[in-house]
C-alpha cells in the first residue's frame, strides 16, 4: 500500500482545528496538551514548545494511521486520531470527532471567503 505524504496544509489545519476544539486561548493548556499542564501553570514552557510536541504527536499519529491502513484500517485520520491516537478518551471520541469535523468545516469556508 501506498504510504500518502502529510502536506503542510492539513497540518497546519488539523493544528488549528484542534487548537479551536480544545478551548483555543481559553483552555488550562493550549491543544488540551495535560502532559504539560503543570508547567503550563508554572510558566515553565512556552506555546510554542507545546505547539512543536502537538505537532511531532500528529506526524507520529499519521505515521501509525498508515501502518494501521496497510493493515486494513478503515476510517479516516480523524477518526484515528478520536478514538486511538490524540484524544483516544472512549468517553469523548466521539463528540471530539464530531467537534473537530464541525470546525474543519467552519475553517474550511473561512478559507473560502478569503478567494471569494
Amino acid at each position: 500500500m501506498e504510504v500518502i505524504a502529510m502536506t503542510r496544509e492539513d497540518l497546519l489545519k488539523w493544528l488549528w482545528v484542534i487548537f479551536i476544539i480544545e478551548g483555543d486561548c481559553r483552555a488550562s493548556v493550549p491543544f488540551g496538551w495535560i502532559k504539560r499542564k503543570a508547567e503550563w501553570r508554572a510558566r515553565a514552557i512556552t506555546f510554542r514548545a507545546i505547539l512543536r510536541e502537538v505537532l511531532n504527536e500528529l506526524k507520529l499519529e499519521w505515521r501509525r494511521w498508515q501502518k494501521a491502513k496497510e493493515r486494513g484500517y478503515q476510517h479516516d485520520f480523524v477518526h484515528w486520531l478520536a478514538f486511538v491516537g490524540y484524544n483516544a478518551n472512549p468517553k469523548e471520541a466521539a463528540v471530539w470527532e464530531k467537534n473537530f469535523r464541525s470546525v474543519a468545516a467552519w475553517l474550511e469556508q473561512l478559507l473560502k471567503s478569503v478567494n471569494d
